[in-house]
C-alpha cells in the first residue's frame, strides 16, 4: 500500500504493477468484482518488501552501513503526512453520517490506525463489521499498513544483522545473508499462517506474522545483484506477461479459498516473475504495466488506496447505491489522491533535509524545491479549493437532505442487492467456531403420543393479516411516514446491543447442546412441545415463541448460527467447517424422532440459498433448496406434528449506520432482494410442511423500515436480525397465523 519508492528513477513496471493492484482492490471494494481482486493487497506486499529491501542493501553497497535514523525519517515523510489527514478527515465525516455509538467505534478504529496497529484491532473484534451486517469501518483497509509499518520497524535491524554476520564470513557473502534470512521469515510466516488458517481464519487474515512471508519474499529476491539476470528480451517479456496473467487470474478465481494460505501464493508467484524480469533491464513490451496512464496511477496509488475505503463505506450512506454512486466514488477517489499527491505526499518527500539545507544552503534548497514542485502544488491546490467547497456544501446541506436529494431514501434495488452478505453472523474470513459433534440425545425425554402424520403436500393457506397483523403494519407504516426519528426509541440508541437476548436462558442458544434436554429450553416443563430449528435468525424467533406459547408449551431450541439447518449444501469455505452443522442437524433429528414435538419451526436466512456449492442460481437455486427443506420434513414428519418453514427477516441496513439523531428514517428504508423473493417462493411449495410468511412483519408495499411507531420500537439491531424487543411484538400475530393456519389450534 506504501506508494511509491522516494528513487529519483523508479521501474515502470512496478508503479503499473501497483496500479494493477489497486485496481482490483477498489474494484472488488466497490462492485464485488473480480471477487478476489482483494488479493491486490498481497501484491502490495510483496512490492514492497523488494524495494524498501532493494533500498537497504544498495545503501549500504554505497555507504557500508544502513542509517537507520534516515530510514525511518524517510519512512515518516512517506508514510504519516497523508495516512494522518485521510484519518483525520474520515473521523470528521464519520460525525456527519453516523450517530454516536457507531463514531465512537470510528474513532476508537482511527487511533488504531493512526499508531499503525489497526490489523489486531480488527483481529480482536473479529473484523466481522461485515459480519454482522453493520456497514465495516471506514478505517478498515488500515489494517494492511499496520502490518507493513510493524515489519519494516524490525526488518532493518534485521538486515543490518545478517549483512554484519556475512561480511564477517565474506565481504562476498553480504546478499547471500540476508537471502537466508529473508528465506528463514518466509519459511516461519508461511507454515505460520497454514496452521493458523485452520484454527483461527480471522487472525491468520490480519496478522503480521502470518502475512511476514509475502514482504520476505520480495526482500528475497531483492537481493539477486542486477548482473545476475542476464535475460534475453524474450524471456524477459515472456516471464512478466505470465507474471500479470498470473496476478489477474488470481483476482478472478481465488474467492472461496483462505487467505492468505493459500490464496495469496497464486498472486505472490505471479508478482514476483515481474519484478524479476526487470531486473537489470526494463522489459520493453510490458505496455500494459509501463505506459503512462499505469505509471501515474502507480504514483498515486498509495493515495488511492487510502482514499477509496472512506468513500465506499460513507458515500452510501447519502447517496444510494447505483452505477453512478459507484462513478462518484472512482471520481472522487482519483481527484483525491491526485490532490494529496501533488499537494501533500510529492511536496514532503522532496523537502529539503537539514543535512541538505546545511550543504546547499536553505534559501538555495527550499528555491529549487519550489521550482521543481510549484506547478503541481498550485494545481492541486485549486483543486482542493474546489474539492473543500463541494465538501462545505454537502455538509451544509446535512446528509438525509442530501440522500433525499439524492434518491429519496435508501432503498434497496431488489434486483442488485447484494446476496453476499454474510450468512449469520459468520465472518467472511472465519469458519463457524467448531463445536463438540453431537451425535444424538443421551437422555430420553417424557413420552407423549405419537403426532398425526404430516401432509404429503404444501399446506398452502392464505391467511388474512386479522387484527393481531394490520396493527402490525399500521406501526410500520407510521415510521415509512415520518419524517424524523422519535425522540423515544426501544431500545434507546446508546442501548442498540440489547436487541439480542443475552439472558442467562438464552445463552447456551447459538449452540445448542441437543443432547442435553435443559440447553435452549423455556417454557412450561410438563406441557406438549414446539421446539425451534434454526441458524442466527432462530434465536430472536425463539423470544417470540415463548412470549407466545411459554405458558402452556414446552419450547425447546434447536439452534446453532452459522448453519445451514436444512441440510443445503452450501459453500462453508472449508469442508471440515461444515461438519459441526452436519453433526448439529443429524443430532436435531435423532431428538425430534423422539421428543414428537407437536410442532417444529424452522427458520434461517435465504441468504444460504445464494451460497450453495453448485452455484445454482435462478430455478435451479430455487428447485436445490426445495429439495433440501423436503429432505428434512422427509425425515422428521412420522414424528412431529406439523413442520413450519417461517419466512425470515429480509437483509437491509444495520441501525446505528443510518440512525441520526432528529434525521430522516428514510436512510434506514430498505428493499427486499429478487433472490430474497425467489428463495420465500421456493419455500412456499415445500411437500408435507406448512409455511409461515411473515414478510408484513417487516414491509408494507416492499419497503421495509428500520423502526415501528408501535411502542417506537427498533425492527433490528444489525442488517438482518430481529430484535427482541419487536419479536415480543409479533407474539400475538404468530399465534394468530399459526392457529389460522390450522397448527397448534
Amino acid at each position: 500500500m506504501t506508494g511509491a519508492s522516494p528513487e529519483r528513477v523508479r521501474r515502470a513496471d512496478i508503479q503499473g504493477l501497483r496500479a494493477v493492484a489497486v485496481a482490483g482492490v477498489i474494484a472488488v471494494h466497490l462492485t464485488g468484482w473480480p471477487a478476489s481482486g482483494y488479493l491486490g493487497v498481497d501484491v502490495f506486499f510483496v512490492v514492497s518488501g523488494f524495494v524498501i529491501t532493494g533500498l537497504l542493501l544498495r545503501e549500504r553497497d554505497r555507504t557500508g552501513r544502513t542509517r537507520m535514523r534516515a530510514f525511518y525519517a524517510r519512512r515518516a515523510r512517506r508514510i504519516l503526512p497523508l495516512a494522518l489527514v485521510v484519518l483525520a478527515l474520515t473521523v470528521v465525516a464519520s460525525a456527519w453520517a453516523f450517530s454516536g455509538p457507531r463514531l465512537d467505534e470510528v474513532r476508537t478504529d482511527a487511533l488504531w490506525a493512526a499508531l499503525f496497529a489497526a490489523n489486531w484491532r480488527f483481529a480482536a473484534v473479529g473484523g466481522d463489521y461485515f459480519a454482522l451486517g453493520q456497514t465495516p469501518s471506514p478505517v478498515l483497509h488500515f489494517w494492511s499498513l499496520g502490518v507493513e509499518e510493524q515489519f519494516y520497524l524490525v526488518w532493518p535491524w534485521l538486515v543490518a544483522g545478517a549483512a554484519a554476520v556475512g561480511l564477517r564470513l565474506s565481504r562476498d557473502r553480504t546478499r547471500a545473508a540476508v537471502v537466508v534470512l529473508s528465506l528463514g521469515v518466509v519459511g516461519a510466516s508461511l507454515t505460520w499462517a497454514a496452521a493458523q488458517a485452520g484454527t483461527d481464519a480471522t487472525t491468520a487474515f490480519y496478522s503480521s506474522f502470518t502475512r511476514a512471508w509475502e514482504l520476505g519474499l520480495g526482500a528475497a529476491l531483492a537481493c539477486v545483484p542486477a548482473a545476475v539476470v542476464r535475460l534475453p528480451d524474450a524471456a524477459r517479456s515472456i516471464l512478466s506477461w505470465a507474471g500479470l496473467a498470473v496476478v489477474l487470474t488470481s483476482f478472478a478465481v481465488l474467492a472461496d479459498v483462505s487467505s492468505p494460505v493459500p490464496a495469496a501464493v497464486l498472486p505472490s508467484a505471479g508478482t514476483l516473475a515481474i519484478l524479476a524480469a526487470g531486473i537489470g533491464a526494463p522489459v520493453r513490451s510490458a505496455v500494459l504495466l509501463s505506459n503512462p496512464v499505469s505509471r501515474y496511477l502507480g504514483d498515486i496509488s498509495y493515495g488511492l488506496y487510502l482514499w477509496h475505503f472512506p468513500l465506499v463505506v460513507l458515500l452510501p450512506g447519502v447517496i444510494p447505491a447505483s452505477p453512478a454512486e459507484r462513478l462518484l466514488v472512482v471520481g472522487l477517489t482519483i481527484a483525491l489522491a491526485a490532490t494529496s499527491y501533488h499537494l501533500l505526499e510529492r511536496p514532503v518527500l522532496d523537502a529539503p533535509t537539514w543535512d541538505a539545507a546545511a550543504r546547499l544552503g536553505r534559501r538555495a534548497s527550499w528555491g529549487a524545491w519550489w521550482r521543481r514542485r510549484r506547478r503541481g502544488i498550485l494545481a492541486a491546490g485549486t483543486a482542493a479549493v474546489c474539492l473543500v467547497a463541494a465538501a462545505g456544501a454537502a455538509a451544509a446541506v446535512g446528509p438525509d437532505r442530501l440522500a433525499e436529494l439524492a434518491g429519496a431514501s435508501n432503498s434497496v434495488d431488489a434486483s442488485a442487492a447484494d446476496p453476499g452478505s454474510p450468512a449469520e453472523g459468520a465472518d467472511p474470513l472465519a469458519a463457524p467456531g467448531p463445536a463438540a459433534p453431537s451425535t444424538g440425545p443421551t437422555s430420553t425425554p417424557p413420552a407423549t403420543a405419537a403426532p398425526s402424520p404430516t401432509s404429503t403436500s404444501p399446506t398452502l393457506v392464505e391467511v388474512p393479516l386479522g387484527a393481531t397483523g394490520e396493527a402490525l403494519q399500521a406501526g410500520l407504516r407510521g415510521a415509512l411516514a415520518s419524517g424524523s426519528f422519535p425522540a423515544t426509541l426501544t431500545p434507546r440508541p446508546d442501548q442498540w446491543a440489547t436487541t439480542q437476548d443475552t439472558s442467562a436462558a438464552m445463552k447456551p442458544c447459538p449452540a445448542t447442546v441437543v443432547r442435553d434436554p435443559r440447553s435452549c429450553t423455556f417454557g412450561n416443563p410438563n406441557g406438549p412441545e414446539i421446539d425451534v430449528l434454526g441458524d442466527s435468525l432462530g434465536i430472536p424467533l425463539l423470544t417470540a415463541v415463548v412470549a407466545a406459547y411459554g405458558k402452556d408449551y414446552k419450547i425447546r431450541g434447536l439452534t446453532k448460527i452459522a448453519c445451514a439447518v436444512n441440510g443445503a449444501d452450501a459453500n462453508f469455505g472449508k469442508d471440515e467447517w461444515a461438519s459441526p452443522c452436519v453433526n448439529h442437524r443429524q443430532a436435531v433429528v435423532d431428538y425430534v424422532r423422539q421428543a414428537r414435538p407437536a410442532a417444529l419451526l424452522v427458520i434461517e436466512t435465504y441468504a444460504w440459498a445464494t451460497k450453495l456449492k453448485s452455484k445454482a442460481a435462478g430455478e435451479a437455486m430455487a428447485a436445490e433448496w426445495t429439495g433440501a427443506d423436503e429432505a428434512l420434513v422427509d425425515e422428521v414428519k412420522d414424528s412431529v406434528g406439523h413442520v413450519v418453514f417461517v419466512s425470515p427477516s429480509i437483509p437491509g441496513v444495520a441501525f446505528l449506520d443510518c440512525y441520526r439523531p432528529g434525521g430522516s428514517p428514510g436512510r434506514c428504508v430498505t428493499g427486499i432482494p429478487s433472490w430474497w423473493r425467489q428463495t420465500q417462493e421456493a419455500e412456499r411449495r415445500v411437500r408435507g410442511a406448512t409455511f409461515l410468511d411473515t414478510l408484513h412483519w417487516y414491509c408494507v408495499d416492499g419497503r421495509c423500515p428500520i423502526f415501528t411507531t408501535s411502542r417506537n420500537t427498533v425492527l433490528k439491531g444489525d442488517y438482518l436480525h430481529p430484535s427482541v424487543q419487536y419479536m415480543r411484538l409479533v407474539a400475538d400475530d404468530l399465534r394468530y397465523r399459526l392457529a389460522a393456519s390450522g397448527v397448534l389450534t
